[in-house]
Parts: structure tokens; C-alpha cells; sequence
């Protein structure tokens, strides 16, 4: 068993299904549905689901009608945007502290971006129509997820900083440190093609960077994987605009978690093992 494939089902023993009931459950993994109070989530609940996501699976395509909002329970999603001459780059990431979908809420039926899973997982998919009359009759859903698009906005915002004005070595770092965060896991299966799309430079200078950042004793770089193994190595040199992000990310948990469960086979949460 692969280093990758190894970490990944540690993680989903971790989740632990009950069998301790008729009725096998899981527990949402989810930050920003597990920041809704129980009645809340109740209300979405019989709508959410699960559902695995294989490595560059598409969850929203440029100018393509968005059917469904996917909450991130494992994995990480990047949000694409381009042009003709320069290809796709990575504008923004989501994981398990948001959702995938955020035209949709805001009553836009079209995407402007495209975005695909980077590092496979998998997530909570509701249809969009069901969300939208959630959201338009509980003020408290909606504020959640008004919340976290603000939290998506500082992001955008300051990865256009990021791109703009700082080195790869402290944008790459950024990048493993964010992905790292978002799936609670040292492990990162992320491939050298992906990460030069993701942040628009070519293969050679990804390799270069992640090289020098091995040599500092920040990482190791395994196949199709990085394992983030002194995270202090890359806060040092990475640059301000990962703690911003993470800090606005930090306050769409602020009044706290609640361990909430869908009813769940082990066979769809477990399903995300084929897509490492």
C-alpha cells in the first residue's frame, strides 16, 4: 500500500462509521455545516449527498449551469480562472472550511470559473434549488454561507497580492500550507503538473522550488504526494498572505463546532480511496 493510500484510509478510519446502531453513520467533516446549530443542519441534512471525487474531477466548468453547491468533506478544490493566451491559474482554493458553489447562492446560474479537485476526496452535494430555498427561508443558513463567501473574497484578494508581488518559494509555500489546513493532514497528494497549473509556472520551476524547500528539512516529496514534514520550515518562508487567509478563515468557526451525522455505507465514504 502506497504511503498516500496508507494516510488516507487512516483518515477515514478516523471518521468511524458507527455500527454500534442499525443505522451506520458518519460524521460531517464539513467546518462550515458543522458550525450550523443542530436544528439548522437538520434542515439540510435529508438533501446532502455523499459523494466521491477523483483527481481533476470537475465540479463547476466556465460558463456551464451550476446544478449543485458541494461542501467539501476531504480533499481540496482549486477555483480556476483564464484566457485564451494564458491558460487556467488557480484564483482561490476550497476544502473542508467551505463549499464549491458560491454562484449558485448568490442567485447567479451560470459559473464563471471552472473548478476541479486537485487533491481527490470527497464532499456533500445538494442540489442547488434545495440550498437556495434553505438559504431564503433560515437566516441562519444563510448568514453561514454569506460568511464563508466573505472569507473566499479575502482569499481571491490576496492571492491576486501573492501573484503580484511574492517569490514561487513563498507562493508554493503558501499553497502547501493552505491544502494542508483544509485536509488536517501532513500528507498532500498533489502531483508537480497540477501544482504548475494551479499557481501558472511551468513544471521545472515547481520541482526547483519544492527541491529547495526539501533541502531546508520543510518537506519530502513522495510520488504523486508531499509530506509537509516541519510545517515551522515553510511558515518562515512563506509570506504574510497565508496567515491573513487563514486567520478570516478561522473566524467562520469562531462560536464553534457541532458534531453532526449523516447516515452513510461505508461504501461511498470510503469510495474516495480509488481516486488517490
Amino acid at each position: 500500500m502506497s504511503p498516500v493510500r496508507a494516510a488516507v484510509l487512516g483518515k477515514l478510519d478516523g471518521i468511524a462509521l458507527r455500527s454500534t446502531s442499525p443505522e451506520r453513520t458518519a460524521r460531517v467533516q464539513n467546518r462550515l455545516l458543522a458550525g450550523l446549530e443542530p436544528d439548522s443542519f437538520e434542515r439540510l441534512r435529508p438533501f446532502l449527498q455523499p459523494i466521491a471525487l477523483k483527481r481533476r474531477a470537475i465540479l463547476q466548468d466556465y460558463h456551464h449551469p451550476i446544478e449543485h453547491v458541494y461542501f467539501i468533506e476531504r480533499g481540496v478544490a482549486s477555483l480556476l480562472a483564464r484566457t485564451r493566451r494564458d491558460g487556467p491559474v488557480e484564483v482561490a482554493m476550497a476544502g473542508r472550511l467551505g463549499f464549491v458553489g458560491v454562484a449558485a447562492v448568490l442567485g447567479i446560474e451560470r459559473s464563471p470559473n471552472r473548478c476541479l479537485m486537485s487533491v481527490p476526496g470527497y464532499a456533500l452535494r445538494i442540489a442547488v434549488p434545495q440550498l437556495q430555498r434553505a438559504a431564503q427561508r433560515y437566516p441562519d443558513i444563510r448568514q453561514q454561507l454569506f460568511s464563508y463567501i466573505h472569507a473566499l473574497l479575502v482569499q481571491n484578494t490576496q492571492t491576486t497580492l501573492c501573484c503580484a508581488r511574492h517569490s514561487l518559494e513563498e507562493r508554493l509555500s503558501r499553497w502547501i500550507l493552505l491544502a494542508a489546513d483544509r485536509l488536517d493532514d501532513r500528507i498532500i497528494p498533489v502531483t508537480h503538473d497540477t501544482l504548475s497549473i494551479i499557481l501558472g509556472v511551468r513544471r521545472a520551476s515547481i520541482t526547483t522550488t519544492l527541491a529547495e524547500l526539501e533541502r531546508a528539512g520543510g518537506l519530502v516529496k513522495l510520488r504523486g504526494a508531499i509530506d509537509l514534514l516541519d510545517r515551522a520550515v515553510l511558515e518562515r518562508r512563506t509570506c504574510e498572505c497565508y496567515q491573513i487567509i487563514a486567520s478570516e478563515y478561522g473566524h467562520l468557526n469562531r462560536n464553534g463546532r457541532h458534531e453532526h451525522r449523516i447516515a452513510a455505507d461505508s461504501a461511498p465514504m470510503r469510495a474516495c480511496l480509488c481516486c488517490v
